[in-house]
């Protein structure tokens, strides 16, 4: 969860650094999905976490913009 805090807190990171963050959603045997709607007009982006072993809600954002998915879900998902 430390390497997720700092990279999302940084002014400036990398699509790298990010899917470094979802690696570790990973490695903790949860689920990420990032799906890419193409029917959509709006919030066209939509990315979850769930948690297959864990009692807890999925996490999810259905943005415009990939990056404020990516990174809302992110911050979700730390706390």
């Amino acid at each position: 969860m430390d390497y997720i805090k700092e990279i999302i807190n940084k002014p400036d990171y990398s699509l790298e650094e990010i899917i470094g963050c979802f690696e570790k959603v990973k490695e903790n045997g949860d689920v990420a999905v990032i799906k890419f709607d193409g029917e959509r007009g709006e919030n066209s982006y939509t990315v979850f976490v769930s948690f297959p072993t864990k009692k807890r809600d999925m996490l999810r954002a259905d943005e415009n913009d990939l990056k404020t998915a990516l990174l809302k879900v992110l911050s979700k998902y730390i706390e």
